[in-house]
Order: C-alpha cells, then sequence, then structure tokens
C-alpha cells in the first residue's frame, strides 16, 4: 500500500470538494468561494502529478489524452445537450440549483440530481463565460477520485489493464457529457468499498477508507437517479450477507453510519416533490404501464435481446466466469452476481414501466445504462485475479 495514504488522501480530498461545491450552490454562498473551491479542485490535480513524475503514470498519461479529446468533441447528443449541460447552463446563469423549481423545459428530466450539472457550471463560472465544451470537462474531472484510489490496490500492468478496461466499457461516455459511465466506476468502486470494508472485513481499515466511501455513497446517489437505486442494493445484499454470515451484530454500526450518505438525495427528492416536479417513470401511471407489458413475453424477450446480448455485457460476463473458473472465490462471486442481477431486475420493471415507446426505450437506453454492471463484472473480475492468496 501506498506509504501515508497519499492515493487515498488526494481521492478524499478531491471527493470532498466535489460535495462541497454542491454544498456551496445549495447553501446559495456568493460565487466567489464557488470558484475559489474550483482551484482547489485543479491544485489538488496539480499536486498529484507534481508529487512523482512516474507514480500512476499510466493514468496521468491517459487522463490528460482524454482531456485533449474532450476539448476537441462539440457536444451533439440528445441527453448531454438538453439534459446535463442545460441543467449546468441554467445554474451558470442563474446561480443556484434550485432554478429548476419551475419545472421549466420538462423534457430536461429536472428531478434529476444536479451535482454534476452543478460541477460543470462552477467550471464555467471560473473560466467567465459558458460553451458546451469546456464545461464537459468537469465530468472528466469527476472520474479522478475512483481512477486514483484503485490504484492502491492494482499495480503496473494491473492498473494498464484496468484503465484499458474503462476505455473499452466506459468508452466515449468518459468525454461526451452523458453521465452514464460515472455511475458506473462510481458504482464499482462503491461495491467493492463495502465489500472490503463490511461484507469480507479481513483486516481493519484506516479511517480514510470509511470518508472515502460514504463520499463515493453520496456522490453516486447524487449523479443520476440510478444511482439511488445501486446504492439501496449495496446496502439490501450486504444487510442479508452479514445476516447469513452471522455478523450483522457487529457490523450495523458501519452500515449506520454508511446509511447517513442517503440524506442529500432525500433532500433533493423532497424539494422535487414539494416543487411538483415529478419523475416520468415513478409515477401515478407507474402500474398502469407496467402491469400491460409484463403479459406479454415478447417484452420480456426484447429486454434480454438489448441487455444480455448485448456484446460488451457478453464478453464482461465471459471474463469474470474465467476468472473465477481458474480463481476459486465463491464469497465474491456471489456478491457481485446478486448486486448484478438486483441492478438489472430493477432496470427491467423500470422499461417496462415507461411511459414512452417501449422498443424506443430499450433501443435508446439499454446498451448505455448496462455499462454500469459491464464494468462492474470486470472490474471485480480483475480485483480478483490480484487478491493473493493466504
Amino acid at each position: 500500500m501506498i506509504k501515508n495514504f497519499f492515493h487515498e488522501k488526494i481521492s478524499l480530498f478531491l471527493c470532498l470538494l466535489i460535495l462541497n461545491n454542491y454544498l456551496l450552490f445549495a447553501l446559495n454562498i456568493p460565487e466567489i468561494f464557488i470558484k475559489i473551491n474550483f482551484v482547489l479542485f485543479l491544485l489538488t490535480i496539480l499536486t498529484f502529478y507534481l508529487s512523482n513524475l512516474l507514480d500512476s503514470f499510466y493514468l496521468k498519461f491517459f487522463f490528460l489524452l482524454i482531456v485533449l479529446i474532450s476539448l476537441g468533441t462539440p457536444t451533439f447528443e440528445w441527453d448531454p445537450r438538453s439534459i446535463w449541460l442545460f441543467h449546468a447552463k441554467r445554474i451558470f446563469y442563474d446561480g443556484s440549483i434550485y432554478s429548476v423549481a419551475d419545472n421549466y423545459a420538462s423534457f430536461s428530466h429536472n428531478e434529476y440530481p444536479n451535482l454534476v450539472p452543478a460541477f460543470s457550471a462552477s467550471l464555467a463560472m471560473l473560466v467567465g463565460y459558458w460553451n458546451e465544451v469546456i464545461p464537459k470537462l468537469s465530468f472528466l474531472f469527476m472520474y479522478l477520485p475512483p481512477l486514483i484510489f484503485i490504484g492502491v490496490f492494482l499495480k503496473n500492468e494491473k492498473y494498464l489493464i484496468f484503465l484499458s478496461l474503462v476505455f473499452f466499457i466506459i468508452g466515449k461516455y468518459l468525454f461526451n457529457g452523458w453521465a452514464d459511465g460515472l455511475v458506473a466506476i462510481y458504482f464499482s468502486l462503491s461495491a467493492f468499498l463495502m465489500y472490503i470494508l463490511v461484507i469480507d472485513n479481513k483486516e481493519n481499515k484506516n479511517f480514510l477508507y470509511y470518508l472515502l466511501t460514504f463520499c463515493f455513497f453520496i456522490i453516486l446517489s447524487l449523479i443520476k437517479n440510478e444511482g439511488i437505486a445501486l446504492l439501496l442494493i449495496l446496502f439490501i445484499v450486504t444487510f442479508f450477507v452479514k445476516i447469513f454470515q452471522g455478523e450483522l451484530k457487529g457490523n450495523i454500526n458501519k452500515l449506520i453510519y454508511l446509511s447517513f450518505s442517503f440524506i442529500p438525495i432525500i433532500l433533493w427528492k423532497y424539494f422535487c416533490f414539494s416543487k411538483g416536479i415529478v419523475n416520468d417513470y415513478i409515477n401515478s401511471s407507474f402500474f398502469i404501464n407496467l402491469l400491460p407489458r409484463l403479459n406479454d413475453f415478447e417484452n420480456i424477450k426484447l429486454i434480454g435481446y438489448f441487455i444480455f446480448l448485448n456484446e460488451k455485457f457478453l464478453i464482461s460476463l465471459f471474463f469474470l466466469l474465467i476468472v473465477f473458473w481458474f480463481k476459486k472465490n465463491s464469497g465474491l462471486l456471489l456478491y457481485v452476481s446478486a448486486i448484478n442481477l438486483l441492478y438489472i431486475l430493477i432496470i427491467s420493471i423500470i422499461f417496462l414501466s415507461t411511459p414512452v415507446d417501449f422498443y424506443f426505450q430499450l433501443d435508446s437506453a439499454a446498451a448505455r445504462i448496462i455499462k454500469t454492471t459491464n464494468f462492474c463484472l470486470v472490474f471485480f473480475a480483475l480485483y480478483n485475479l490480484n487478491i493473493k492468496k493466504n
């Protein structure tokens, strides 16, 4: 492990600055403090780069390469332009995350959490003007905390493989202004931290790990609505695993502490509810849309086609099964299987309840939403390869 917990501290400080940026907007703090917060974020990245030029060289090179690609890539797809950067633009001009209270342009999903758009708006504030290229860099910056942190566990060629998997699974979502890649990375690392701190729990970890886990959990829940479901899945699976292991009593304090990470998203959802801003999927029409589609087996087949026959899903699953076949770890395999099967079940129900055309919803969303499962599978496969036998 890195001496003095350097990677953990850098990752934690970056997470705290991301969350502090959101807090500053939430409390309507003057813009100058938002700019200072982002400057501190950039200085922290600079510190990481200059601390030891050869340390984490693959990540440093990879990150600079993606920055250049991002700066040379225009924003033209629907979700980045009409949801994420549109929200960021409103925050930039209004100076508040509460500007969605008027529910203007309801097609842009005003109930979505505003952590990522707020971070984009703060970068635009620092630059001094709005466009749809530079603020998009903030999405890329948000990948850094988990990518830096995992360097503690994966070294040299293993870390290079990890970055290759990031590029293979996440791909253009690293720089095109979509938030789905962030969900995939933060969920996988959150699941990993929950596993080593609560489920596996073979050695005592520094309190930094619990703080970092708490931050990752909050960020995951504030990226997209999927993050809320994913975080809930982690707690449900972990709770039942500890009951099965007969160790719930000894770990309940950890789960209670970590459960406070739900507070920010609960507050945001309460704000949206109080303003009459509703979710397009979870509303009074949920069962009206869901039940008729459940009776048609063709719909189930379509979900299977778009999810289970996705080429990256098949490659990820094959990689996971091969690794766990040669390096047995039944506890970890059951944990990874449980969280991903529950997630697939939930998104299948959401697809079946969509208020828009069912086939259109699957065709436009399934491939990017399943990236979360794809990356989780390959990440834990790689981690299992890295575990040393006692």
